[in-house]
C-alpha cells in the first residue's frame, strides 16, 4: 500500500511493517546532510581562492624574475656577432666582448694526423710478425698470429687518442688506418719500434728517425699522466738498456725507472740537464721530460729505444694521409695558431669558429634589441600580474557574481606597493624614472610604452638607463668599490654609509731560510698544501743544477701553482706568496730535505710562514663580515644586510664612504621577493590562513560524518525494533485468529 502526504515520495512496502525502511533511513539521513554540504561548497570556495592566490604569487615570481634580470650589468652589456663570411668563420661572443670589427684571415685549417699500413693480402690473415711498437705513448705486442684486425683492436684499446679502422679493398688491398682523435700538431702520432721492427714491416714507419721536438738544445718527450709510475705502467713498454748522450751512459729499465728517476740520472752526469714540466692538455695535468744537452741531434746512441718509448724521437712514417697541422689565423695583423679550429678567447670574450682557409671580417656590435627585450618583459611580467588581478576581480552587476579576489584587501595592498615604485625617481643618471623612459600607466593600470623613446635611450644613453634599473653604489675613494646589495639592503642618503676598517687584507706568504747563492744539489721534493690548494697536495721536485731564478721562473710556469701563487727571488731567498688575500689564501710548502746552509734544503719549512688575514670593519656602524678584500654586511643589519664592498687600500680607520641606491628593477625585486618569501611574505600568510581555514572546515565535516552515522545508527535500530514489535504482534494476532477459528 502507500501512504501519501508530508513524507510525499516516500514508500512503505516492509515485511513486518509494510514499510520501506531502508528508503526511510536512506532520505531521513539525506535531510542531514545539508550542513555538511554547505561546509564542502565553503571549502571549495577557499581552495578555488588558494588556488588563484597560487597563481597570483606565480605571477609575482615571474615579475620577480624579469626583474632580476634587469638588476645585473651584463643585462646591458650583450653582445652580438655577425661574420661577412660565415664560410670562412663565424663565432660566438659573451657580454665581455669589445665592440669592434676585427679582420680574420685564416691560413691553415688544423687536421688530424692519419696514416696507413702498407698492401696486405688481407685483413684476417695472419701477419707473422712479432715484437713491440709504440704508439703514442703506449707499447703494442705483436704475436705471430695477429692480423690487422687483431691489431686495430689492440691500438683502438690504448685508450689514447689514436683510432685504427681496415679498409679492405679486396685480395692484395688490405691495409691497417691510424687516425688521431684530435686535430693539432701536438696530437701528430708517435709510432716507433722497441723490439723488432713489426711496425716497419706493417708499412707504418720507415727505417730512419728524428727528434720529436727540439728547441734551443732541449727535446721534449711525449706527455704522460704523471712522473712518478713506472715507464712499463705508463707506457706498457718492458726493454732496459743504455741511452748514451755525448760521452756519458745511462742505464736505464722501464720495469723499474719513473720519468723522475731518469730526470735524475741525466742530472747526475753533471753535462746534461732535464727537468720535470708540468702542463694542461685537455685540462688535466700531464708530465713530460725535458732533456737539455750539447749533444742534441747527433751525438746521442739509443740502440734499445728508450728515447722512442718516450716519444722524443719519431721513427719516419711511411705511408702518410694527412699531417698533423695546427690552424693559423691572422687577427687584425697577429698570427695565431691553434691546434683545433675552434679558437677560445683569443680576443677577449669571443670564440672563433674556423670553417676553410680565406679572409673575411667579424663585427662585435651592442645588441640593443636584446637589451630591448629585456625591458620589454619586464613590462609584459608587470602588466600580467594587473591582469590577473583585474579578471578575478570582476563584478557582475545583473548576477551579483563577483571574482575571488574582489574586494581583497591583499591583492589591493600588493598592487598599490607596485604602483607606487614604479615611477619614482631612481634613477642616479639622467634618466630619473620609467616616465622619462617612456613609460605610462593606461586606464587598468597597466604599462604603456613608447618604444620610440625606449629605442632612443638605449642607443644614447645606455648607462642611464642601466642607473635607473640597476641597484648601483660609489665612493669618493678609489680603493673602496661597491660590489653587490641584497634584497634587504637599504638605499643610503646621500652623504652614503661610513665605512671603517680595523684591520686591512693582507696575502699568506713563505719565505726560505737560505740563500740560494749556488746551483741546487739536486734531489729535493717541495710539497705544497693548506686552504688555497683545497684537497690536492702537489709537489715540485728541484733539480741539481737549478739556480735561484731557474726555481722561481719553474714555478711561476707550472699550471699547478702559476694561477695560484708567485715565486720571486728576495734577496737570494725563494719567496712565494698567494695571488689571493685573505684565510682562504693560506699555505704551506714542506721539504723531504732537512733544513741547513750547506743547500741540502732550500730552507722553506724552517723559514718565514706569513698567514694572511681577511680585512675586517663596520660598515654604516654595523658589523661585517671580511672575506680577503671583501666585505659583507651581516645578516639582520638594519641598513646594510648583504651590501658587499671591496677595499684595497693598506690604511685602517674612517677610510670613506660608499654610496647605495636602488634602481627600479632592484626595488621591484625586493618587493616582490617580500611577498612571495615563503616564510615571512604576505602571500605565505594568506596561503597559511587558507589552509588553517579549509582544515578547520574539513575538521567539522569530519565531526558532522561521525554525528551522522550514530544518527544513522541509531534509526536503523529503532526501525528494526519497530519491524521486530509489528511482527511479534502479527504473530499472536494471526494465532488469536487460528483459535477463534477453532472454537467455532
Amino acid at each position: 500500500m502507500s501512504i501519501s502526504g508530508p513524507q510525499s515520495g516516500i514508500r512503505f512496502s516492509g515485511l513486518a511493517s509494510g514499510i520501506d525502511v531502508e528508503s526511510i533511513v536512506t532520505q531521513l539521513v539525506n535531510l542531514q546532510k545539508f550542513p555538511i554540504q554547505r561546509l564542502q561548497a565553503q571549502q571549495a570556495q577557499l581552495q578555488a581562492k588558494q588556488t588563484i592566490f597560487g597563481q597570483f604569487r606565480s605571477n609575482l615570481i615571474s615579475l620577480s624574475s624579469a626583474a632580476s634580470a634587469l638588476n645585473f650589468s651584463q643585462a646591458f652589456q650583450i653582445n652580438a656577432i655577425t661574420s661577412a663570411d660565415s664560410a670562412i668563420a663565424s663565432g660566438s661572443v659573451t657580454d665581455s666582448a669589445v665592440p669592434g670589427t676585427y679582420n680574420i684571415n685564416v691560413t691553415a685549417m688544423a687536421s688530424a694526423h692519419k696514416l696507413t699500413s702498407s698492401a696486405k693480402s688481407s685483413p684476417t690473415d695472419e701477419l707473422g710478425y712479432t715484437g713491440s711498437f709504440m704508439v703514442k705513448g703506449k707499447a703494442v705486442e705483436v704475436l705471430a698470429n695477429d692480423t690487422l684486425t687483431s691489431l686495430a683492436g689492440k691500438i683502438n684499446g690504448l685508450g689514447n687518442g689514436v683510432s685504427a679502422n681496415i679498409i679492405n679493398g679486396g685480395t692484395g688491398s688490405a691495409f691497417l688506418v691510424l687516425g688521431g682523435v684530435s686535430t693539432g700538431a701536438q696530437n701528430e702520432i708517435l709510432i716507433s719500434d722497441v723490439s723488432g721492427t713489426a711496425a716497419q714491416s706493417l708499412g707504418l714507419v720507415g727505417t730512419g728517425s728524428s727528434l720529436r721536438s727540439l728547441s734551443s738544445g732541449t727535446a721534449s718527450s711525449a706527455t704522460f699522466t704523471n712522473s712518478t709510475d713506472t715507464l712499463k705502467t705508463l707506457t706498457g713498454a718492458t726493454s732496459s738498456g743504455v741511452l748514451t748522450l755525448g760521452a756519458d751512459a745511462i742505464a736505464f729499465d722501464t720495469n723499474s725507472d719513473t720519468l723522475q728517476s731518469l730526470v735524475d740520472k741525466i742530472n747526475a752526469t753533471g753535462n746534461h740537464t732535464a727537468s720535470i714540466v708540468t702542463e694542461k692538455v685537455d685540462g688535466v695535468d700531464k708530465s713530460r721530460i725535458a732533456i737539455n744537452s750539447a749533444s742534441w741531434p747527433a751525438g746521442y746512441s739509443d740502440p734499445n729505444n728508450l728515447l722512442g718509448v718516450l716519444g722524443v724521437t719519431k721513427d719516419t712514417v711511411a705511408n702518410q694521409v694527412t699531417a698533423a697541422s695546427d690552424a693559423q689565423v691572422q687577427i687584425d695583423g697577429v698570427t695565431v695558431n691553434s691546434a683545433t679550429n675552434t679558437l677560445n678567447n683569443v680576443v677577449g670574450g669571443m670564440t672563433l669558429n674556423l670553417s676553410k682557409v680565406g679572409t673575411t671580417t667579424l663585427t662585435v656590435s651592442r645588441d640593443n634589441s636584446a637589451i630591448k627585450k629585456k625591458v620589454t618583459d619586464f613590462q609584459k611580467a608587470y602588466n600580467d600580474v594587473i591582469t590577473y588581478i583585474r579578471g578575478n576581480s570582476q563584478f557582475d552587476q545583473e548576477s551579483f557574481q563577483t571574482g575571488a579576489l574582489f574586494g581583497d584587501q591583499t591583492t589591493a595592498q600588493v598592487e598599490s606597493a607596485l604602483n607606487t615604485m614604479l615611477f619614482g625617481n631612481a634613477g642616479t643618471g639622467s634618466i630619473k624614472n620609467l616616465a622619462e623612459l617612456g613609460f605610462s600607466l593606461d586606464d587598468q593600470g597597466k604599462l604603456e610604452l613608447d618604444e620610440s623613446k625606449l629605442d632612443s635611450a638605449i642607443s644614447t644613453k645606455l648607462d642611464d638607463v642601466k642607473k635607473l634599473f640597476m641597484a648601483t653604489g660609489s665612493s669618493l675613494n678609489s680603493e673602496l668599490a661597491y660590489v653587490s646589495s641584497g634584497n634587504k639592503t637599504k638605499a643610503s642618503s646621500t652623504s652614503g654609509y661610513d665605512v671603517n676598517i680595523t684591520q686591512v687584507a693582507t696575502k699568506g706568504a713563505v719565505s726560505a731560510l737560505n740563500a740560494l747563492s749556488a746551483p741546487h744539489s739536486g734531489g729535493e721534493t717541495l710539497s705544497f698544501s693548506g686552504t688555497l690548494f683545497g684537497s690536492a697536495t702537489p709537489e715540485l721536485t728541484i733539480s741539481a743544477g737549478t739556480d735561484l731564478n731557474s726555481l722561481v721562473s719553474q714555478i711561476n710556469n707550472d699550471s699547478r701553482f702559476k694561477d695560484l701563487v708567485v715565486a720571486t727571488n728576495d734577496g737570494g731567498s725563494l719567496k712565494i706568496e698567494s695571488k689571493r688575500y685573505g684565510t682562504a689564501g693560506n699555505f704551506t710548502v714542506t721539504s723531504n730535505l732537512a733544513e741547513g746552509p750547506d743547500n741540502s734544503g732550500i730552507g722553506l719549512g724552517g723559514g718565514t710562514n706569513v698567514a694572511g688575514v681577511n680585512v675586517a670593519g663596520t660598515i654604516n656602524g654595523e658589523a661585517a663580515t671580511g672575506n680577503g678584500q671583501f666585505l659583507l654586511g651581516n645578516s639582520g643589519n638594519s641598513t646594510t644586510d648583504g651590501l658587499q664592498i671591496q677595499y684595497k687600500g693598506t690604511s685602517t680607520g674612517a677610510i670613506g664612504a660608499i654610496t647605495f641606491n636602488r634602481g627600479v628593477a632592484a626595488l621591484m625585486n625586493y618587493q616582490t621577493s617580500a611577498f612571495t618569501d615563503t616564510v615571512n611574505g604576505l602571500l605565505s600568510t594568506v596561503d597559511q590562513t587558507l589552509t588553517a581555514q579549509v582544515q578547520d572546515i574539513e575538521d567539522r565535516i569530519t565531526s558532522l560524518n561521525e554525528a551522522l552515522v550514530l544518527r544513522e545508527q541509531l534509526l536503523r535500530s529503532r526501525f528494526t525494533a519497530m519491524e521486530n514489535a509489528i511482527a511479534t504482534a502479527n504473530a499472536q494476532g494471526a494465532q488469536m485468529s487460528s483459535i477463534l477459528n477453532s472454537s467455532s
